[in-house]
């Protein structure tokens, strides 16, 4: 077929945003302009990313590298005039510009503006939500800080607050009391806010995502991933596990809610949907945390683990081909014979006075993949290749073998089975007072350590630079404030070249590797294809 029957599509690609965190958009728009240009269609790209694939200049026919603004957007259509434009693979950056363009008679192509802005807009979404049976976490869409300390004490703390269109958890945070709302809306006041900010209650439980690719008639999931920790930090510095393991009435809860919001929603391509498996006092239930109508972080590495290739199908329903007809069928995709697990990666040794502390703001700069035969194996390679050192007392001396423990208040009552699992493993505990003091209740010995204001000649900090602790456990304050003590102990673990972990969850995770028969002289060397096949 010739190209002046197949004309032109734009491709808008995620611009520059955070180091490390465009990789997985950049995966997803290269793969349409591929799979467009099989198709039979001329490619152009506009992108700004000098650290991407898709502005080498082969990649697309036409490579912009503009600004990802309205205004130099639309002199690139002006000249290009295209058959449409792919907004879903650009991320957040892409996705705010829906609107925009299609206020200006441009064809968006897949999901349309409306859907997009139907998942982004609070009440919208919650109707939605409403009208389908789908559960979700209480939450209130604010201007004002006064609408927020009043939307926080309706809602109750803990709420998790966030700006709309928000692209990498950039300014969400979890607020625990009226400073903390105060403080964050101060800064984002300051930066200026076109959308309202939502403030949800929040809910600890267990994580997991869907990746689904619709027509409009139809739905495939090529898969569910599961993450160790719990709700609380953002996706993207999560350890993922696939295919997750939930009782069959929760499996099929995802599944049909999935299919329900992503064809409700009017999705023409990818939707990603966030959820929390949370006991209400009647025990476990689903609720939905939130959907985006787009390329998601973890599409490159469900692709590669499901065998499913997902962007391209997207692509080839964005133009109206249907699901059914395609080579991998609906519903949820089936499940391998092995396990994937994703471990973020992390380059706080790179960047001065970051705080290592994991919450809803993301801060990890890329990812590794961990496969093997067993879930415990998986969780293991993927930890040892993320860079943690997986050692042990066997292979540390008795005077460098220490675990060092300060945890906050919330986090007392699960530290004893934490400590419980180092202790049997063969490390010397050491501990901040009130930590000690429950580790010590649990009948285990245990080093009491003090705060740096307790004592200045030997304390916590005093204790890292000796050289006896292999693992820090810190998930004291939240980060904000550099002069905080727990900031400056995770920094000087950093420094130290010591591991820190700011979730119970990897704690236990790692704790978990390094009493399973795994090392790195006896993991096994896999080849993923053989596995598929």
């Amino acid at each position: 077929m010739s190209d002046k029957t197949k004309g032109t599509i734009v491709v808008l690609g995620s611009g520059p945003i955070r180091i490390g965190q465009g990789i997985e958009f950049d995966y997803a728009s290269v793969k349409c302009v591929q799979a467009l240009k099989k198709l039979g269609y001329k490619v152009a790209i506009i992108n700004n990313n000098p650290e991407t694939v898709s502005t080498d200049f082969d990649t697309a026919d036409r490579l912009y590298f503009e600004p990802l603004t309205p205004v130099d957007v639309m002199n690139v259509l002006s000249v290009e005039k295209p058959l449409g434009v792919v907004v879903a693979f650009g991320g957040g950056t892409a996705i705010k510009l829906a609107k925009y363009l299609d206020k200006q008679g441009v064809k968006i192509l897949g999901t349309s503006a409306d859907a997009i802005d139907l998942a982004e807009d609070r009440e919208r979404f919650e109707e939605l939500c409403d009208r389908l049976g789908i559960k979700r976490p209480k939450g209130l869409t604010v201007f004002t800080e006064v609408e927020a300390l009043e939307a926080a004490e309706k809602i109750t703390y803990p709420v998790l607050m966030r700006p709309s269109y928000v692209l990498g958890g950039q300014n969400m945070i979890i607020a625990r009391n009226s400073a903390d709302v105060k403080e964050y809306m101060k800064i984002i006041l300051r930066s200026g806010i076109e959308n309202p900010v939502l403030i949800d209650k929040y809910m600890e439980g267990k994580e997991l995502e869907v990746d689904c690719i619709c027509d409009g008639h139809d739905v495939l999931i090529p898969g569910i991933m599961e993450h160790v920790e719990r709700t609380g930090i953002h996706s993207g510095d999560s350890i993922a596990i696939y295919p997750a393991s939930f009782n069959p009435e929760i499996e099929e809860k995802i599944i049909r809610q999935s299919t329900d919001l992503a064809l409700a929603l009017g999705t023409k391509g990818l939707v990603n949907i966030q959820y929390l498996i949370y006991d209400d006092g009647n025990g476990d239930d689903l609720y939905i945390i939130e959907a985006n109508p787009r390329s998601s972080r973890t599409v490159p590495y469900l692709s590669k683990v499901s065998g499913v290739p997902m962007i391209d199908l997207a692509t080839r329903a964005m133009l109206g081909e249907n699901i059914s007809d395609m080579e991998y069928g609906t519903g949820l995709y089936k499940k391998p014979n092995y396990f994937a697990v994703k471990v973020p990666v992390f380059s706080f040794e790179k960047l001065m006075d970051v705080d290592t502390h994991l919450g809803p703001e993301m801060k990890s700069t890329g990812e590794v993949l961990g496969i093997a035969t067993t879930r415990e194996e998986a969780l293991f390679k993927g930890m040892a290749a993320a860079g943690w050192k997986m050692k042990t007392s066997s292979n540390t001396s008795d005077s460098s073998n220490g675990v060092l423990f300060s945890v906050r208040q919330s986090d007392l009552p699960e530290l004893p089975a934490l400590a419980r699992k180092f202790y049997e493993l063969g490390f010397t505990l050491y501990a901040t007072t009130g930590n000690a003091a429950t580790i010590e209740r649990s009948g285990m010995p245990v080093t009491h350590v003090a705060k740096v204001h307790e004592n200045y000649h030997e304390n916590v900090m005093t204790l890292l630079e000796s050289g006896k602790i292999v693992y820090v456990i810190s998930t004291s304050a939240k980060g904000r404030d550099p002069v905080a003590e727990s900031v400056k102990l995770r920094r000087l673990a950093v420094e130290r070249d010591i591991d820190c972990l700011t979730s119970l969850d990897t704690a236990n995770a790692l704790a978990d590797c390094l009493a399973s028969p795994y090392s790195l002289e006896n993991a096994s060397l896999v080849d993923i294809t053989k596995f598929r096949n």
